[in-house]
C-alpha cells in the first residue's frame, strides 16, 4: 500500500458530533411569534429521517433544548429527500404570518426546507442571515456548519438561510499515533472528507495529516481515489496548497504543522479526469502548482464508515470499512475492521505483509523441490550412479513438497498481533 486515505467523520473522529452553537434569525421571531418553535419542529421532523451523525446530533440538541415548543407545533412536511453529501430536503406548508415575516409574496404558501451544507444553500441562491463574525468564529474553531434554509416554491423570490448550527466531533484518541506510524512506514496519508474545509483542516492539523480534500461529494470521492491511483505516490510533500488569506500564504513552508494549511491533490488537471475535477476544485481557494515526482501507479487503501464512502471504497485497491459504520460501507468494502480502534488498521497491514511473505516462501519451497527432483527423476544421475529415481521415492517427494507448503501455511497461526 502506497497511500491510505481516510474519511473524517466516524473514521478519524468518534462519529458522535455535538452541537456547540446555534443561530436563528431573531428578527423573524420579532415579526411573528412562534417562528423559532415552528422551525425547530420542522428541522426535528426532517433530520429524524436521516441516519447521518450530524442529523442525530441536531435532533438531540433540539429535543434537549426545545422539546416543549417542538412538540406543540407539529409541522406538515412532505417529500423527504436525502441528497448524499449535501443534506436533507422536504416540502413544507408555511403559515401566512411566517410568509409575511419572511418578506415573501402571499402566494408563496409552501417552500422547500433545506438542512445541510451552507455551500448547498448558497448554490440554491439563498441569502445568508448568519452574522459574518459568527461564521468566522465557527471557521476559526474548526466547527462544522449546518445551514437551514427556506426556499419558496413557484416564486422568483430568493430563499433565506434562517438558522444555522455549529457542530464539533472528538478525534479518536489513537488516530494521531496511527497516522504517525503509517508515515513511518513510508505511506502517504490523505483525508478525503465531505465536511467544511475549515473543520477538515482543523482535524488534519491536530492529527498531523498533510494532504486534505474537503467539501467533496460522494461521487467525487471515488474520482479523487482514482486520481491518486493514476498520479502515483508523491516523493515530496510539496503539493497544491489551500491558502485562504495572505497570512496562510506566508506559512506554507513553515516546519510547524499547526501554521501550515492542508494540502490537496496536485497536478489534477494532468490526469484524464482533470477536465471534470477542475470544474469543482477551484471553490476550495487559489491554487499554486509545483513540480512533484511521481511513481507511475499507487496502490490506494480507503478507510471509511458511511454511505457516502461506498463509491470510494469500491474504487480503492483495498477498501476498508470501520466496523461501527453503515451496512452499505461494510457490504462494499472487502475488508472490515471489527474492533472500534484504528490500531486494527495497523494489525491488518501487518498481517497482510506476513501472509504475502509466507506465500513467497511457499513458492520458494515448491520451486526448490521441482528444480532439484525433476532432473533427478529424468535420469541426470544415471550415468554417475547407474540408477534413476524410483517412482516410489518420486511420489514421496511430491507428498513431502505438499506437506512442506501446508505446514508452512499452518504456521501462520503462530502469528501474534503486535501491541501498539
Amino acid at each position: 500500500i502506497d497511500v491510505v486515505a481516510f474519511d473524517k467523520t466516524g473514521t478519524l473522529t468518534m462519529g458522535k458530533p455535538a452541537v456547540i452553537d446555534s443561530h436563528v434569525d431573531k428578527s423573524l421571531d420579532a415579526q411573528s411569534s412562534g417562528f423559532s418553535a415552528w422551525l425547530y419542529a420542522c428541522i426535528l421532523d426532517l433530520e429524524s429521517q436521516s441516519s447521518h451523525p450530524l442529523a442525530d446530533a441536531i435532533c438531540a440538541y433540539i429535543r434537549q433544548n426545545y422539546q416543549t415548543g417542538a412538540a406543540g407545533l407539529p409541522p406538515q412536511l412532505l417529500e423527504h429527500t436525502e441528497l448524499p453529501g449535501r443534506g436533507m430536503r422536504a416540502t413544507v406548508d408555511i403559515p401566512a404570518e411566517f410568509v409575511t415575516a419572511l418578506g415573501w409574496p402571499a402566494t408563496a404558501s409552501s417552500a422547500q426546507i433545506l438542512v445541510g451544507k451552507d455551500a448547498w444553500a448558497k448554490d440554491e441562491g439563498c441569502v445568508m442571515s448568519t452574522p459574518l463574525e459568527l461564521r468566522s468564529k465557527w471557521s476559526d474553531n474548526g466547527y462544522t456548519p449546518v445551514a437551514v434554509a427556506l426556499v419558496p416554491i413557484a416564486s422568483t423570490t430568493p430563499g433565506s438561510v434562517v438558522a444555522a448550527f455549529a457542530l464539533a466531533d472528538k478525534v479518536r484518541p489513537e488516530a494521531r499515533d496511527v497516522v504517525s506510524k503509517l508515515k513511518q512506514r513510508g505511506i502517504d496519508v490523505w483525508m478525503i472528507s465531505g465536511d467544511h474545509p475549515a473543520a477538515a483542516n482543523a482535524i488534519a492539523r491536530e492529527l498531523g495529516i498533510d494532504h486534505v480534500m474537503a467539501g467533496v461529494l460522494p461521487e467525487q470521492k471515488s474520482e479523487v481515489v482514482r486520481s491518486l491511483q493514476q498520479r502515483g505516490k508523491s516523493s515530496t510533500a510539496d503539493l497544491l496548497m489551500l491558502p485562504t488569506n495572505n497570512a496562510e500564504n506566508t506559512a506554507v513552508n513553515s516546519p510547524d504543522l499547526s501554521k501550515r494549511p492542508a494540502t490537496v491533490l496536485a497536478d489534477i488537471s494532468a490526469t484524464p479526469l482533470g477536465s471534470r475535477m477542475t470544474s469543482w476544485l477551484p471553490r476550495f481557494g487559489r491554487f499554486s502548482a509545483s513540480t512533484t515526482k511521481y511513481h507511475p501507479y499507487a496502490k490506494v487503501a480507503m478507510v471509511g464508515d458511511g454511505v457516502n464512502d461506498a463509491p470510494a471504497l469500491a474504487q480503492a485497491d483495498v477498501g476498508i470499512a470501520v466496523g461501527s459504520g453503515t451496512a452499505a460501507a461494510m457490504e462494499t468494502a472487502p475488508a472490515l475492521l471489527m474492533r472500534p480502534s484504528l490500531y486494527s488498521l495497523l494489525t491488518f497491514l501487518d498481517l497482510s505483509r506476513t501472509v504475502f511473505r509466507r506465500v513467497k516462501l511457499n513458492f520458494v519451497w515448491a520451486s526448490m523441490y521441482n528444480l532439484v527432483c525433476i532432473p533427478i527423476a529424468a535420469g541426470i544421475l544415471y550415468p554417475a550412479v547407474d540408477r534413476g529415481l524410483p517412482p516410489v521415492i518420486a511420489g514421496l517427494l511430491m507428498i513431502a513438497s505438499s506437506l512442506t507448503v501446508m505446514v508452512s501455511s499452518l504456521s501462520l497461526k503462530l502469528h501474534r498481533e503486535r501491541k501498539y
